[in-house]
Order: structure tokens, then sequence, then C-alpha cells
């Protein structure tokens, strides 16, 4: 099962996500990406880091599946920062990157920004990854409550972002997945809007997926919408 919407939401011209499947024999790959900068800029970051890292992938895991997803995101970076220093419209521009490989019972993950990635295992769901984001930061050293983030004015401002910077560091996670597992991959034009526990109830609640990810977009657009918002949903028979 692999279920996938990308809407630009209530207020934006541009639809800066982007996402990307790749569904190979030995593996299949996601990858969400939200970019940002002025003009097109950020629906151009976006784009380069996901075509650089379906291309890298494409051919070949190596030894070391999370080395190579890892790769790709720092030739995604090297690409669109050299765009962003070469030309005046694109100056500034990045993106961030979540992304995860199925493989032989395991996921490995590599992740830049503040996109998600949560698993839902029972009637539980947890998130993954970690935001790079000033207000995770604050969270990290007690100043606020993680409850508090999500309604914090600063909640948007990043801390780590592909193509930004001549280098990146790109966090890694690997997890052992079961065959009931369901992961949510999402931007934060879905999270600045719905908990955890909602996100757990739209997936959980109904049958078909792909109606969970119109009523998860349609509650975010309800509430605002003032950014793009774009999910991948995927378990089942895509986890390999």
């Amino acid at each position: 099962m692999i279920e996938r919407i990308s809407d630009i939401g209530n207020i934006r011209e541009l639809n800066e996500d982007t996402f990307g499947v790749l569904e190979g024999k030995y593996f299949n790959l996601f990858i969400i990406c939200d970019g940002m900068g002025g003009h097109n800029a950020g629906e151009v970051a976006s784009k380069m880091a996901k075509d650089t890292i379906l291309e890298a992938m494409e051919h070949d895991l190596h030894e070391s599946p999370v080395e190579a997803l890892v790769s790709a995101i720092k030739e995604a970076n090297r690409k669109i920062f050299e765009r962003s220093s070469s030309e005046k419209t694109m100056s500034g521009m990045g993106t961030t990157v979540t992304t995860a490989v199925s493989y032989d019972g395991k996921l490995d993950i590599a992740h830049v920004g503040d996109s998600s990635l949560y698993i839902i295992r029972g009637n539980e769901i947890r998130k993954i990854t970690k935001d790079h984001s000033y207000v995770q930061e604050l969270v990290d050293s007690g100043k606020i409550r993680q409850n508090d983030a999500r309604h914090h004015p600063n909640k948007n401002i990043i801390t780590r972002a592909v193509g930004t910077n001549a280098d990146v560091a790109v966090d890694t996670y690997r997890l052992n997945t079961e065959k009931d597992d369901i992961f949510v991959l999402c931007t934060d034009g879905l999270t600045d809007y719905l908990s955890d526990e909602e996100i757990l109830n739209e997936v959980t609640s109904h049958e078909n997926k792909k109606d969970s990810i119109a009523s998860l977009a349609d509650i975010a657009k309800e509430r605002g919408g003032k950014d793009n918002i774009t999910l991948v949903i995927f378990g089942g028979e895509a986890l390999k």
C-alpha cells in the first residue's frame, strides 16, 4: 500500500513541496521535500533534491542503503548550493528532505529539516524523525514544552536544510519493520495543524488510505492551510 497527495493549500501560489516513490525489485524508496526561497526557488530546490536522490538510488543500494541515502542527499545539497550561488533569482534556496528505503524487513531513514516520518504500530503513533528547528531547540533546552511547540510563533524557523550551505549534516535512523506497520511521511503543512493523535485517528479510521490522506489534507485546509500539504503513506506489501 502506497498512497500520496500534495495539495497547494489555501494561500500559496506555488506548491514548493515534492515527493518521490521508487518501487524496486528488492527495495522501495520514499522521499518528501519542502522547498524554501524567494520567487520559485523553493519549488526548484525541492524538485532538484527529489530528482537527484531518485537518480542516485535507482541504480544500486550499495552495501549500506543508509550510506547511499546520505550520499544522495549530500549530492543534492552540492547541486542546489552551486545553483543558488550562481543564479541571483535562486539565492538562498533550500529544502527539507526526509527519505526512507524499505528492504529486508528494515527501514533506513535519512533526514534534514522539519518534515516528518511517523510510524503507526498497533494503535500507537510515534514520530521517528527529529525536527531541525528553532522551536525543537527550545524544547530540547527545556524552555518550552513539546505540547506548546506546534503553536509557537517561530515554529517555521528551521536550523538545517539541504542546499543552504556548502555541506550538510544528515540524521539517520534504522527500524525493523513489521507487516502491519504504517508509515506517514509529511511536510509541516500537515503537522502545523494536526496533532499526532489526530493523524493516528485519520489513518486508522479509514480502511482505504486514499480516504485517510484526503481527509488529513482537508482538515489542514479547514484550519487555515497556509502552507502546502504533502503526505506519503506506505505499509503492507510496500515494506520489502
